[in-house]
């Protein structure tokens, strides 16, 4: 037989009636978080606290500063010249 398009009658037998839990049950869990939901709030503070400040080796951006001062900071055009080429590109330059 083919079903016709269109609304259909619904039955009372079609229908599923499932059990509610009772709302005092359901606000004392709402209150106490699961230990899975305390990871998870542990986990979003921490991914919060990353989100902050972005990831700086200090020790290394005094070398370079120092090293800039100095005037001995190793500098090759060519290099700077592939990087540039790269990026303009697309390219992944070999190092």
């Amino acid at each position: 037989m083919i079903e016709s398009i269109g609304a259909k009658a619904v039955l009372p037998q079609d229908r599923l009636v499932v059990p509610v839990a009772p709302t005092s049950q359901t606000a004392n869990a709402a209150a106490r978080p699961t230990e899975t939901a305390a990871k998870q709030l542990e986990l979003s503070a921490l991914a919060f606290d990353f989100g902050k400040a972005a990831p700086v080796d200090e020790k290394r951006v005094e070398a370079v500063k120092r090293a800039v001062r100095n005037g001995t900071y190793p500098i090759t055009p060519e290099t700077i010249a592939d990087r540039m080429l790269a990026l303009k590109l697309y390219w992944s330059p070999t190092k």
